[in-house]
Formats: structure tokens, sequence, C-alpha cells
């Protein structure tokens, strides 16, 4: 075989896991502005899972030429060589050829980044709930601090009618004394 020299399959790794768990983390102190950056974030790692897809498809398509422009090659040289080419001993050659290994493991790496991409965009998912819950429950909390700051402004009030009451109860038994 020849031993010629072909590019290799660059692959893009969209997301980087120390900035999707900044990305991922909120504070339950500034729900505001999780919720805020909640639908943009989305939309970001949306876009570099669609980006990671269209990368798997785009190099499931070389894997496709390379196997085809190899296979070409593996018979022309074993026809030039006088062997007869079969179709079993050709495919194992393409198999075994060093392009096609690599194109497979590009392949490989783009699903790997791709389920990464995708992993991603769920996580939003679940942090989207995440925030709903909280919101839910800060709003049960501020439910439940404004009734105690009602019945304590009731109980003041009780107290003050009391204090009333008692001043002019004892206003009139020093006028009826």
């Amino acid at each position: 075989m020849t031993a010629e020299k072909f590019k290799t399959i660059k692959v893009v790794d969209f997301v980087d896991p120390a900035q999707l768990k900044k990305d991922l983390a909120y504070s339950t102190a500034d729900l505001s502005s999780a919720f805020m950056r909640q639908a943009s974030m989305f939309a970001h790692y949306g876009i570099f899972a669609a980006q990671a897809s269209r990368q798997v498809n785009n190099i499931k398509m070389l894997v496709e030429n390379t196997e085809a422009h190899v296979y070409r090659l593996i018979r022309d040289e074993m026809l030039t060589a006088g062997t007869k080419p079969t179709e079993a001993a050709v495919n194992a050659a393409v198999t075994r050829h060093e392009r096609v290994i690599a194109a497979h493991r590009a392949l490989n790496e783009a699903r790997q980044i791709e389920d990464i991409t995708k992993t991603a965009v769920e996580a939003f998912r679940h942090r989207r709930d995440m925030l709903i819950q909280q919101g839910f429950i800060q709003r049960e909390e501020m439910k439940g601090e404004l009734k105690i700051g009602a019945s304590r402004e009731r109980e003041a009030d009780v107290e003050d009618l009391k204090a009333q009451y008692l001043a002019r109860a004892s206003k009139k038994s020093a006028e009826a004394a």
C-alpha cells in the first residue's frame, strides 16, 4: 500500500465542562437573575447541540467517502500487484487502513461530543425545573411571612384596644368614685 499523506479530521469540542458547571449554577438569593438567564443559556447550549449534531453528520459523510476512496485504492493496488481483489479481502484491508481507522475515531469522538452537548441541554431543562420549584418555595415562604406579619398586627391592634378599654374603664371607675 502507498504511504500517502492525509489530513486528520478535526473534531470541535463545543462544551467546556468547567464553564458548563458555572453556567448551571445559581443562587437561591438571586433567583430573578437565574430566571432571566435561563432561556438564553438554554438557547446557547442548544446551538452547541445542533452544531455537534451537524459535526457528526459531516464526519459520517467523511467516513463514507474515506472508505470508498480507500476501497478504490486497495482494489487498484491489488490489481496492479496481480492479486485477485475479492470483496472480502478488500473490505478487510479497508477496515484496517489507518485513514479509515482515523475517520472512525473522529466519528466516535464527534458522537461523544454530541452526547455531551445533549446532556448539557438536558441539564438546563432540569435547572429550569429546579428554578421553578425554588420560586414556588420562596413564594410560599413569603406568604407565611405575610401571615405572621398580619397576625402580629392584629395582636398589636387587640392590645391597643384592650389598653383603650382599660383606660376608659379606669376613667369611668375613677369618675364614679
